[in-house]
């Protein structure tokens, strides 16, 4: 096979009268190497598998998975016009080459989306893997691509809600933006988006789904025990302010911060309300630890997070504020307050 591909075809037999055989045609090495990337992309699978009989087409083949033009071709003559567009976010190493040395941000975003424009016009169909493309596509921050599969005919209201939920756990605020305002419901998969995004730690949006209406008292205020779970202050401090209810489920939240050892988060919760044997359990000793007359706010803080004597919270990573004063306690990015 590789002989074959070498050459071009069979080697012609020297003729009976013992004359030089004519110079046989040039072989598929000999063609310029745009000529043999295109004969590659085209053959779809059979182009993988010559990629493979010699080194100098495998090279050939891996450099034509640059070009988004050729890698189109490819994904059309080798999965089909139905499920071509799924294996641009499928298949690992195609979208290794695509991308070449971009990883993630703008650039990554338009080369995606270059390629899936090309796939379009080329007649693939966005509507077998919808749901799947625009998850993969918002969970990777393609802001680009979401919209041009919106564009396509892709169902925002039954496809988008999974694709919400991707992008909110990765904290791609631009893609979310683009589904809430093509009405997505910023309560769909039942509060899944908020939940994520509070697992997570991703404040912006959170505050994003929270602006668009997400009910952060939905399954029990699981959004509330996510955050406090994973001692998010900035995040308990929103879902509070926005209604989350600190005592259901038997203060929940305040038990997984008490359990994580979470301190500053225990002492916002009982602010708050919340109720249970974390009162006096090792997170609120560890919190008030340090101060002389143990009071509820005196101490410090795990990861950095600091309640001093000055009523004062500053989170740098999330340049959020909040004010600690004995009644009340606010969210500085406009929130209301929370009183005991």
């Amino acid at each position: 096979m590789a002989q074959l591909l070498a050459s071009g075809g069979p080697t012609p037999s020297a003729p009976a009268s013992g004359r030089p055989a004519a110079q046989s045609s040039a072989g598929l090495l000999d063609l310029p190497v745009p000529i043999l990337q295109l004969i590659l992309a085209s053959s779809g699978r059979g182009g993988a598998e010559a990629a493979c009989a010699c080194s100098a087409l495998r090279d050939a083949f891996q450099t034509a998975l640059a070009c988004p033009d050729l890698v189109a071709l490819f994904l059309l003559k080798r999965f089909g016009p139905a499920t071509a567009l799924f294996h641009v976010y499928n298949t690992a190493q195609l979208r290794q080459r695509l991308l070449g040395e971009v990883r993630g941000g703008p650039g990554q975003d338009a080369a995606t989306d270059c390629l899936i424009r090309k796939l379009l016009r080329l007649g693939a169909s966005p509507r077998v893997q919808e749901r799947f493309m625009l998850a993969a596509a918002a969970g990777a921050g393609d802001t680009q691509v979401v919209r041009t599969l919106l564009r396509a005919g892709v169902n925002a209201g039954a496809s988008g809600g999974r694709a919400l939920v991707a992008a909110s756990a990765a904290g791609h605020v631009a893609a979310m933006e683009v589904l809430l305002r093509a009405g997505v419901s910023a309560r769909a998969e039942n509060g899944m988006p908020l939940r994520a995004a509070c697992r997570e730690g991703r404040v912006a949006a959170a505050q994003l789904l929270l602006r668009y209406r997400a009910d952060p008292r939905a399954a029990a205020s699981d959004a509330l025990a996510e955050a406090a779970r994973g001692g998010h202050l900035a995040l308990v401090l929103e879902l509070l302010a926005a209604g989350a209810d600190p005592r259901v489920g038997g203060s929940r939240a305040l038990a997984e911060a008490e359990a994580a050892g979470h301190g500053c988060v225990v002492l916002a919760l009982q602010a708050a309300g919340a109720q249970s044997e974390a009162k006096s359990g090792p997170a609120l000793r560890k919190a008030t630890k340090g101060s002389p007359d143990r009071r509820p706010f005196g101490g410090s803080c795990p990861a950095g997070h600091a309640v001093t004597d000055s009523k004062r919270y500053d989170s740098r990573e999330h340049g959020i504020v909040t004010s600690w004063r004995p009644d009340v306690v606010t969210s500085g990015s406009g929130a209301a307050a929370v009183r005991l």
